[in-house]
């Protein structure tokens, strides 16, 4: 049988930022590189053939101004893409930018996030 369903919107996402930045998926791993970014899906909808995804993209980095320009040049990475059209993300709005917040796990770090609306064609794939 023939579906239609959502992609693996988080892992596409870092795949997109994987070759310019340091990027993960939840869970993030006892160790990591630093700066790097974090990619959560928190919510979305669809319409017709298209879903909309909110996605949080948590920056860590040594000092504030690392994970901040991480995090602007994550958000100008997922832009660049959407106007190459080269993956299935064909639109990013970005909801808030550059909020501070408090790692719970290292407090030592500087983190700043993002909350990003990303939308993409559904997927067909064949299943048993």
């Amino acid at each position: 049988m023939e579906i239609q369903r959502s992609i693996d919107i988080e892992d596409e996402v870092r795949k997109v930022l994987k070759d310019h930045l340091t990027a993960y998926c939840r869970p993030l791993p006892k160790t990591y590189t630093l700066p790097c970014i974090l990619v959560t899906q928190v919510g979305g909808s669809d319409t017709n053939q298209i879903d909309a995804f909110d996605i949080v993209l948590d920056s860590r980095a040594d000092t504030e101004a690392d994970a901040l320009q991480a995090l602007r040049n994550a958000i100008g990475i997922l832009r660049a893409v959407v106007k190459i059209q080269s993956t299935p993300i064909n639109n990013i709005k970005v909801n808030n930018s550059g909020s501070w917040g408090v790692d719970p796990v290292r407090p030592d770090l500087a983190m700043c996030s993002a909350r990003i609306r990303v939308a993409a064609h559904l997927e067909k794939v064949t299943i048993n």
